[in-house]
């Protein structure tokens, strides 16, 4: 049998099946307890009588029990249909008072010396006898008719059954109740989130009528947040990306109907193709920075211990022909080695474009300084320059900011500042106005003493 896959139905059947149990031992022992209520005081009655026969036979002396058994016979305190007889050792009837049942013909005699009680037969020929034990005479069997009390015992269990029955029935009912009442708001939990779109993602999920329910709705309300968060990153990566991709596919799309214009002369076609080429492998550098993007925002990146302060000299080193041709005085500071856990290219792109913004922004005459170190635990990437700074009113506008050129490709956009946050970095120059301005960012450095990481 397949076990149901509905909640409710689960714990109906659980607490149906733990009160079955109850209402199950709870009717035995009431059948029991009635049992010992009807048997108990004719059990009773019957030894007392038995030992009665034994005491007059005992005192009659000559083994003639016939007067003995004959007056407790005589005896109706049960009614009708009571029979007494005495039988020897050796199994020989000395004595007999009234019918006895053919019933009685199939039961032994106790091997054992000892009381012993038992009903025989059925409907209204049922009898309760006893066997009791006479020292030296033998048995003593008494027995009385106890149809109508075995019609009462049978009532009696019908009626406890029957009981049980609509006690359990009832608490089965109960319980469906109470589990539809508890998963109802789990329902509505699925209702409302069964309406939700990607275009309402803003929409948050009603508190429940317990505590249970309202965890369940705080934790899927984040959830939903972060969904949102994500979305919108994912509408921001694509407008980036179209936004890049518009130029040099554009561009691409001038110089070829330019060379289709110019007519079929070879350096006509030649410079269109070159113009078309450098064009393309534009937009091989914006597909390719837009796939860094996509895989710094998904949390790709690498688990190797990288020098930080290597990655910022190789940058330097880079840069520093850039920084002669514009005639800019650019230098490198590391104060000691450096270590954090990442992937190089990516923490090559991250200090490029610190640089870069600070290449960009500034006059060729303002100084540019990148320095690495360490702070607490935490590396630090620091550049200053000696530019004029951000007025206010663009603040907003730079900090969002598309993907600007990477120095030494200046045609190609640069990663924008989504890789530094993810990095866990700040852009200070874009909220301070003085001229001097300062990009410093922040990285988990690792640790050299365990020579691993400190994440």
């Amino acid at each position: 049998m397949r076990w149901p896959g509905s909640l409710r139905w689960r714990l109906t059947l659980a607490f149906t099946a733990v009160a079955g149990v109850a209402v199950l031992a709870a009717s035995v022992g009431a059948v029991i307890l009635v049992e010992h209520a009807v048997w108990d005081p004719i059990d009773a009655a019957l030894a007392e009588e038995a030992e009665t026969l034994a005491m007059i036979g005992d005192a009659a002396g000559s083994g003639d029990f016939s007067r003995a058994v004959a007056r407790v016979g005589g005896e109706r305190e049960f009614g009708s249909g009571k029979f007494v007889r005495m039988r020897g050792v050796d199994g020989r009837v000395l004595a007999a008072s009234g019918t006895v049942p053919d019933a009685l013909a199939e039961e032994a005699v106790p091997a054992v010396a000892a009381t012993r009680y038992a009903t025989i037969g059925r409907g209204r020929g049922a009898y309760r006898i006893i066997w009791y034990a006479a020292p030296g005479i033998g048995w003593s069997e008494i027995g009385i008719c106890v149809g109508r009390e075995l019609r009462t015992l049978r009532r009696v269990q019908l009626a406890i059954a029957a009981s049980a029955a609509v006690l359990l029935g009832t608490l089965a009912f109960l319980a469906w109740a109470m589990t539809a009442r508890a998963t109802a708001e789990i329902d509505q939990l699925a209702a409302q989130l069964e309406t939700l779109e990607a275009a309402s993602l803003d929409r948050r999920l009603a508190q429940g009528g317990t505590s249970e329910v309202d965890r369940l709705v705080a934790v899927l309300n984040r959830l939903l947040a972060r969904l949102e968060t994500a979305l919108g990153h994912l509408r921001r990566f694509t407008a980036d990306a179209a936004h890049e991709l518009r130029t040099p596919i554009t561009a691409l799309r001038a110089h070829l109907e330019v060379a289709l214009a110019r007519g079929r002369s070879p350096d006509g076609y030649r410079n269109g193709l070159l113009d078309a080429l450098e064009q393309t492998e534009r937009l091989g550098r914006v597909a390719a920075d837009l796939l860094t993007l996509s895989a710094v925002e998904a949390g790709v990146g690498g688990t190797d211990v990288v020098r930080l302060d290597a990655v910022a000299r190789e940058v330097a080193d880079f840069l520093e022909p850039v920084a002669q041709e514009q005639g800019r005085r650019f230098a490198c500071v590391s104060e000691r080695p450096v270590a954090v856990r990442g992937a190089p290219d990516l923490l090559k792109r991250l200090v490029l474009n610190l640089v870069d913004n600070a290449f960009r922004h500034t006059p060729p005459s303002a100084a540019v300084r990148l320095a690495v170190g360490s702070d607490e635990g935490a590396a630090t990437i620091e550049v200053n320059d000696d530019g004029p700074g951000i007025p206010g009113p663009g603040r907003d506008g730079r900090h969002r900011a598309r993907p600007r050129a990477v120095p030494g490709d200046r045609d190609a956009p640069s990663r924008t500042h989504r890789p530094r946050e993810r990095a866990g970095s700040r852009d200070e120059g874009h909220r301070d106005p003085a001229p001097r301005r300062r990009r410093r960012g922040w990285l988990k450095a690792a640790d050299r003493q365990r020579g691993r990481p400190r994440l």
